[in-house]
């Protein structure tokens, strides 16, 4: 090939088609979020956008990201999913009703709906449009809502009929993406949320209530103190609780015990979302 050749075909790679590029080398990558909010941009204008997978009463975060990182709202996200706003979004109840169908569906999110009262100033503030495409990937069923934020003007026509266009595009991706990173998990996910770590616990042990409960706040970073007002109880209850469960155990030490937990929470995780996603609403 000439090096006339090589400037010709450089020439005709569009940014979009860069964008392309460089989200598929990204899949299953932490540099994901950041490359689909790039080729979302170039694709339809999107400022943000965040990606979930659907299970049976259970929505999984796979990514969130603004093309401008100082305004990454992924707080609101978290809120989003952790608090159950998603179970009031009328886009997102919409979403389900179309997971059946055979192609992908592009809902175009009216925030003048009632259900949206409450939850436009904390979960989308400064949001002038939405769209949210809902379709299955490879596995299971995906949700990306695709933001353009103030003072920007909507989605017009044509931006919408692009995202439609690479819809069956953006699921395999979004497939593959979250088939990687289930078989690779994020370890911070496992200790920043207190219920996640107790319920692996309990589900993977035979500890007592108790015993989970004071092993869970220790793996979540309470100190003796701070597990004794959480749990209602005297700091010398706690240590008799932790002293049980790490003889039932076999171990020794935070330390053995964050190796303990970890070793099981992966598995469990997996498990527990492929047993949802298979009782996923059609």
């Amino acid at each position: 090939m000439t090096i006339m050749t090589v400037r010709e075909n450089a020439a005709r790679t569009t940014p979009r088609d860069a964008a392309l590029a460089m989200l598929v080398d990204a899949v299953g990558e932490d540099r994901f979020g950041p490359a689909l909010a790039r080729f979302l941009n170039e694709l339809c204008g999107a400022d943000h956008f965040a990606a979930f997978r659907f299970g049976k009463d259970e929505l999984r975060e796979v990514a969130a990201c603004c093309v401008e990182p100082e305004r990454t709202a992924h707080d609101r996200v978290a809120s989003y999913v952790n608090q159950g706003w998603w179970k009031r979004d009328p886009a997102m109840t919409e979403a389900q009703r179309c997971l059946g169908a055979v192609r992908p569906s592009i809902i175009h999110v009216d925030f003048s709906d009632d259900g949206y009262t409450a939850m436009r100033p904390t979960i989308y503030p400064h949001v002038r449009d939405r769209l949210l495409l809902c379709g299955h990937g490879p596995n299971a069923d995906f949700g990306l809502s695709i933001v353009r934020a103030d003072p920007h003007a909507p989605f017009a026509g044509e931006a919408i009929e692009k995202v439609a266009h690479s819809a069956e595009l953006l699921m395999a991706v979004l497939g593959k993406h979250a088939d990687i990173r289930q078989t690779r998990p994020n370890v911070a996910q496992a200790l920043t949320a207190l219920e996640e770590i107790e319920n692996c616990i309990v589900a993977t042990s035979a500890l007592p209530r108790r015993e989970a409960e004071v092993s869970a706040r220790i793996l979540y970073g309470l100190s003796s103190v701070g597990i004794a007002l959480d749990l209602s109880v005297s700091e010398e209850t706690v240590k008799t609780y932790r002293k049980r469960a790490y003889q039932r155990l076999a171990i020794g030490s935070e330390r053995e015990l964050l190796t303990w937990y970890l070793a099981r929470w992966s598995c469990w995780r997996g498990h527990r979302f492929e047993a949802a996603s298979s009782g996923a609403l059609h």
